[in-house]
């Protein structure tokens, strides 16, 4: 049986040299036992030709890119400009997507949001669990946290989590696996400091 060949679109600024193909090498890691991976590297400036050859053959993607004043990257938007005429074709219409988008501190989850509207509009689909946000901040605070906000925040290995849910969507399967971030802590009061002094606690 022929594998399937994932299209791993690196969007950012800093190209196969940035933070964001960091992530990207991660989850290629785990597709290329099971996939064909090939690769465009917007920031070099592909072809419409080039770009188009590229998506025709692709079974799936994955989207990469930096955070840019609460938007992707230039070579990114390049892209949605020059094959925006292609939106609903066929060469996207039903194949799987994932989505990594890195950043200093803020502004990633917003950025993943919009993309996958934008990606939905094309015509891909998204499957679960096949977008994260990760940022300096979380990189650095990983491993001082606490058990309860390490488990709410995206880690780096979650891109295998990522890789996984995307080749599962292509074949058709539904073994998704979830992100291993959720603590039960939604609602709970963690903002203490004010409530404490008015109380004379503090």
């Amino acid at each position: 049986m022929t594998p399937p060949t994932v299209l791993i679109v690196n969007g950012s600024l800093g190209g196969a040299q940035g933070n964001t193909a960091e992530l990207l090498a991660l989850i290629e890691e785990q597709l290329l036992p099971r996939a064909r991976v090939t690769h465009l590297e917007l920031v070099r400036e592909p072809t419409l030709d080039r770009i188009l050859a590229e998506v025709a053959v692709a079974d799936a993607f994955v989207f990469g890119t930096g955070t840019y004043w609460d938007s992707w990257g230039s070579p990114l938007q390049r892209f949605l400009e020059m094959t925006a005429h292609t939106e609903g074709d066929p060469i996207w219409v039903g194949k799987p997507a994932g989505v990594v988008v890195t950043a200093h501190a803020t502004g990633a989850k917003e950025v993943v949001s919009r993309l996958l509207g934008v990606l939905n509009v094309y015509g891909l689909l998204v499957p679960p669990f096949s977008a994260m946000a990760y940022t300096y901040a979380n990189h650095v605070a990983m491993p001082h946290a606490n058990d309860h906000l390490r488990n709410e925040m995206w880690a780096f290995d979650d891109g295998a989590v990522l890789a996984h849910n995307v080749l599962e969507a292509v074949g058709g399967g539904r073994d998704w696996r979830p992100w291993p971030n959720n603590s039960g802590q939604h609602g709970a009061k963690w903002l203490h400091t004010y409530s404490e002094r008015a109380s004379g606690q503090a």
